[in-house]
C-alpha cells in the first residue's frame, strides 16, 4: 500500500480501495471509507492525500498488531452496548469506556508481544542495535 520513493512516501490508492472492498462491513461504511481515500488538504502549496495516508496507516497498524486492533474493537463494542442500557448506561459509559479501552489495548498488546511475529521483530531490532554498538 505504501512505497518509499526518494524522500516521499507514495500511497497506492488502488490497493487501499481493494482492501476496503474486501472488508466485511456494510456498503454504506465502504462508501464512507472510499470517500475518505479521496480526502486531500493543501499544506504549504503542496497537495497531500491525507485520507489515503490515514487509511494506509490504519490498515498497516491492524496488520502489524492484530491483537491490539481486536482489543480496541471489542472494547468499543462493549462500551456501545453498555451505553445503550436504559437509565444506567449513560451514567456507566463515561466511566467504563476508558477502563474497557485500557483493558482491551493491554490484553491485545500482551497477545501481540507473546505472538512469535512480534517477538521476532523485537528480537531483530535488538540484534540491529547490538550490531551497531548501541546496546
Amino acid at each position: 500500500m505504501t512505497e518509499q520513493t526518494g524522500s516521499a512516501l507514495r500511497i497506492d490508492r488502488a490497493a487501499i480501495n481493494r482492501r476496503i472492498e474486501r472488508l466485511e462491513v456494510s456498503a454504506d461504511m465502504k462508501a464512507i471509507l472510499a470517500s475518505l481515500v479521496d480526502t486531500t488538504i493543501v499544506v504549504g502549496g503542496k497537495l497531500i492525500d491525507l485520507g489515503a495516508r490515514v487509511l494506509a496507516f490504519v490498515f498497516e497498524l491492524a496488520k502489524a498488531y492484530p491483537g491490539v486492533a481486536f482489543g480496541v474493537v471489542a472494547a468499543l463494542v462493549l462500551s456501545y452496548l453498555i451505553s445503550s442500557i436504559p437509565v444506567v448506561g449513560p451514567v456507566l459509559s463515561p466511566v467504563l469506556t476508558p477502563i474497557l479501552l485500557i483493558v482491551g489495548v493491554s490484553l491485545g498488546a500482551l497477545d501481540d508481544l507473546t505472538d512469535g511475529g512480534m517477538r521476532h521483530r523485537l528480537q531483530g531490532l535488538g540484534d540491529q542495535l547490538r550490531a551497531s554498538g548501541v546496546a
